[in-house]
């Protein structure tokens, strides 16, 4: 039996690990108030983790990767995940967090996870490129790179590509977070979620 996985996404700059995190504290500091070693954990898995440091290069110079290159890393970002809940009890609740921007990157997700339960944190392009200027030291800078004119591609092929930095819609099953609504809100909606089962 697959294993039920919350995938929190949406755009860079949405709040998504900040809502996960907060589910993953309000979670386990209730589980810490019980003395039982067995209880349930929450742990929240961000994905930013498996991107290879030459892309994140990439993305601070405003360009995008490759299709080819997306499914590297998307197949890489699965094994990852796999890995990590091999380690877990099956009753520990596991959270993702990552912005999946293209459809190809959530439809391998999809397939190799198809319990997966979905929220998209719902922010406008200016409110989340409003928060990835407030960023410090932070690789992804999205279309702001190329504002401000560090964008090195060169031929109408990369051009094609970095066109890319848009959000895809959503076709699919997803419950709606509003990226502007308090965090612990957010929060506790996904909670119910895995009270849920």
């Amino acid at each position: 039996m697959h294993r039920k996985i919350i995938v929190v996404f949406g755009r860079p700059g949405a709040g998504k690990t900040t809502i996960a995190t907060k589910v993953v504290n309000l979670c386990n500091a209730s589980d810490a108030e019980h003395t039982s070693t067995s209880h349930d954990k929450v742990w929240c898995l961000d994905l930013d983790v498996c991107i290879p440091q030459w892309m994140k290069d990439n993305f601070a110079k405003g360009i995008y990767p490759t299709p080819e290159q997306r499914n590297d890393f998307a197949l890489n970002a699965c094994a990852y995940v796999e890995e990590r809940l091999a380690a877990m009890r099956q009753s520990d609740k596991v959270i993702v967090s990552f912005s999946f921007v293209n459809t190809d990157l959530r439809d391998i997700f999809k397939g190799r996870f198809p319990n997966s339960q979905w929220f998209l944190v719902d922010t406008s392009v200016e409110e989340a490129q409003n928060r990835i200027r407030q960023r410090e030291n932070h690789f992804y800078k999205g279309g702001l790179a190329q504002e401000e004119g560090t964008n090195n591609l060169k031929d109408e092929e990369e051009d094609e590509c970095n066109n890319e930095w848009n959000f895809a819609p959503v076709d699919f099953e997803h419950i709606l977070l509003d990226g502007l609504a308090p965090i612990d809100e957010n929060a506790k909606r996904i909670i119910e979620s895995f009270h849920k089962g």
